[in-house]
């Protein structure tokens, strides 16, 4: 089983490479230990709005290219849906 854990990655700084979107990264976040790519990209109302591809830049300041999954660009803050193994306790 699985849940997903909402961390915040910031907004969207500007379109390249055609439509992929680059969002500034949250310095806090290690993507060293924790590789994002594949991972989804949710607004605030938590919509799925893109898939991460590449993590670029510095630690200090980080990037993300993302993929949009629709046609629409989100004008709030971007969230990453990071997915988290639940433990689960034995019983007797």
């Amino acid at each position: 089983m699985t849940g997903n854990k909402i961390v915040s990655v910031g907004e969207i700084r500007s379109i390249v490479l055609g439509n992929k979107w680059l969002v500034e990264g949250d310095q806090n976040y290690d993507y060293s230990k924790r590789d994002p790519t594949g991972l989804i990209i949710v607004d605030s109302k938590r919509r799925r709005v893109g898939k991460v591809l590449d993590v670029i830049g510095n630690v200090t300041k980080p990037f993300l290219l993302v993929e949009p999954l629709g046609d629409q660009k989100p004008y709030d803050k971007l969230f990453l849906e990071v997915p988290v193994k639940k433990i689960r306790r034995n019983r007797r």
